[in-house]
């Protein structure tokens, strides 16, 4: 089990803006990234930002303000057709290696694995320009989780507290009786060199004989709260490491600007962070430099309770897994789903029968009377979340 202490450092994982930016980069699709350092250089783009430094094609510039006075208009585009532009066409590549029969296995090609510095999750594209869709906290981290984990730690901390407390006033008593046999040895030696013969052989063979067995009473003892103190000790140095870990992997996290994801093929790419939503579970990545293969968006008026979904992830890092169920109701934001969500599915896409997505798998809710209920972020949240992203 982790634990930590350090809840204040999820704040810091939903800022995706530095306060202080100087500088502008205008991207071709209308979004505008503020950042406090650019610089331009190989046909790239890079600047800081998640506590990194992430690199874009200027292909994808459209132009640069320094300053908020000089701008730049970026080197004019480079192709980007899957033939003969120079990205690699991926949906080629996978669709001839896995060769789908059907719609689900043809989504199946869009939908990733995503590695990060804290653990793993899904997402999937959602154009053929390498956005991926996926949970706030595959990337960042979850508030709920690292709550429950403070708890944990806190108690771990209290109940170690305790034994040690504990394992101090025993030693103080041992040190006691130790004292006290010593006193009582040299008290005894004492009375031989001064009575001599006049002490009875039966008196001198019992008093000798009693602190004999406080001297083995004394020994076991000692070796008994050594054995404690030392299980104490392992204890203690293994939830200090686990504490230690977590707030490396949190670190790490909040600071993490670059993921691998892994294709449906096995093969491992790089993609960068663009956004991540304040309101909803999501978060938006792009991997540069190729033409994906992607998941149409579901009619929302198509959308009715009992429609066979299926849902697709990596839960415990088995990519690609896909398990089947029903809508059992849209409430809100949501859609309620029979589809079976484990924790590694968070990201990965709800689809309908025909291949097309319908939501971002993000939570199961597990309860006494029930097996589990999962849940989706209806796709239209994605849309209006990251709008600039999705001209209509």
């Amino acid at each position: 089990m982790v634990f930590t202490r350090l809840p204040w450092l999820l704040s810091l994982l939903l800022i995706a803006v530095p306060l202080c930016n100087a500088h502008e980069v205008h991207l071709k699709n209308g979004y505008v990234i503020q950042t406090d350092h650019v610089r331009r250089d190989q046909g790239q783009i890079t600047y800081h930002q998640f506590g990194g430094e992430i690199s874009i094609p200027l292909s994808e510039v459209d132009r640069v303000i320094y300053n908020g006075k000089k701008e730049e208009k970026a080197a004019t585009p480079v192709p980007a057709s899957g033939g003969s532009g120079s990205r690699r066409n991926l949906k080629a590549v996978l669709e001839s290696a896995m060769n789908p029969r059907g719609p689900i296995e043809q989504a199946n090609l869009a939908v990733v694995s995503i590695m990060t510095a804290a653990g793993s999750g899904s997402g999937f594209f959602i154009n053929r320009d390498g956005l991926i869709v996926t949970n706030r906290h595959v990337i960042r981290g979850s508030e709920d989780n690292n709550e429950k984990i403070e708890q944990v730690m806190t108690d771990a901390q209290e109940q170690l507290a305790q034994w040690e407390s504990s394992l101090q006033r025993e030693k103080s008593r041992i040190d006691q009786f130790e004292k006290n046999l010593k006193q009582n040895r040299a008290s005894f030696k004492k009375t031989i060199r001064e009575q001599g013969a006049r002490i009875g052989e039966d008196r001198r063979l019992a008093v000798e004989r009693s602190l004999q067995e406080r001297s083995q009473y004394l020994e076991d003892w000692l070796s008994d709260y050594n054995l404690r103190k030392n299980r104490f000790l392992e204890n203690k140095q293994q939830i200090d490491r686990q504490h230690q870990d977590f707030e490396q992997k949190n670190r790490a996290l909040a600071g993490q600007s670059r993921f691998t994801i892994t294709l449906a093929d096995g093969e491992e790419l790089s993609a960068i962070l663009y956004r991540t939503s304040r309101r909803h579970d999501l978060a938006l990545l792009k991997l540069n430099g190729y033409q994906t293969p992607y998941l149409e968006i579901a009619d929302s008026g198509s959308i009715r309770l009992g429609q066979q979904v299926f849902a697709i992830g990596a839960p415990l890092q088995l990519k690609n897994s896909v398990t089947s169920g029903v809508i059992s109701n849209v409430r809100g934001d949501y859609i309620q789903t029979s589809a079976e969500i484990y924790p590694g599915n968070s990201g990965g896409p709800l689809i309908t029968d025909d291949g097309r997505v319908v939501g971002v798998n993000t939570m199961k809710l597990i309860t006494e009377k029930f097996e589990g209920i999962g849940f989706a972020i209806h796709v239209k949240e994605v849309l209006a979340e990251f709008s600039d992203f999705f001209p209509r």
